[in-house]
């Protein structure tokens, strides 16, 4: 059995009360990474898990992360029942994830979901947005290959860098004009989050960090 676990946007307030117990009560626990405020509130109380921090650090590129961490928590579950956690919700923009589903249906090995809301959710209540007209998620790290819609928002998620923002803005920049105004999204879910509207160009002048989303507004026609 694998239990796979939604750690919120932020910290252990956002998460769900079933995700809370479904940590509490794992046997095997593995987090995706320490570098989420639910994660580092988890281990100030007490409890014990591995990350795979280490994975990051060696791979040549994410795409081995992600199956890495997948044959791990597969291989785990062979012998045991594992939770694994991740950021945000399990099914929403989680590689791993879906790489864990694919290879736990192809094995015959049980699946059960203990989910917190996503970045998403976040991101759009710290922007007080609305999805009526349609969103679509883009990761910063596939942005040379992923156009950006111009007819609906855009929420680009991963850009936990300057560099990695710096690409995103050239992307952009391709569809839209310089002087377009995004929204940075820092600490969504969280009691410090913030919005800070700025001009396309400027994107890169600033800092980031692994909570930090950016939200694109249509492009407005005169069609």
């Amino acid at each position: 059995m694998i239990t796979i676990v939604g750690l919120g946007p932020s910290g252990i307030d956002a998460m769900s009360a079933q995700a809370m117990r479904a940590l509490e009560s794992a046997e095997k626990l593995l987090v995706r990474t320490a570098e989420h405020p639910a994660a580092e509130e988890l281990a100030a109380r007490g409890l014990r898990f591995e990350t795979f921090d280490d994975i990051y650090l060696s791979a040549s590129e994410f795409a081995e992360v992600y199956q890495s961490i997948a044959f791990r928590v597969i291989g785990e579950a062979r012998e045991s029942e594992v939770t694994y956690a991740v950021p945000g919700h399990p099914l929403v923009a989680e590689r791993s994830v879906a790489l864990i589903v694919k290879l736990a249906r192809e094995e015959g090995i049980p699946l059960k979901f203990a989910p917190s809301q996503s970045f998403v959710e976040a991101c759009l209540e710290t922007l007080a947005a609305s999805v009526d007209d349609g969103l679509k998620l883009i990761d910063a790290l596939a942005i040379a290959s992923t156009l950006p819609a111009s007819d609906c928002p855009n929420l680009i998620y991963q850009v936990y860098d300057r560099s990695i923002a710096s690409d995103v803005k050239l992307a952009l920049m391709e569809v839209y004009p310089d002087e377009f105004e995004v929204y940075v999204i820092s600490g969504a879910g969280g009691a410090d989050a913030s919005v800070e509207k700025m001009s396309l160009y400027m994107m890169d002048h600033r800092d980031y960090d692994h909570l930090t989303s950016v939200y694109v507004p249509e492009l407005e026609t005169n069609d």
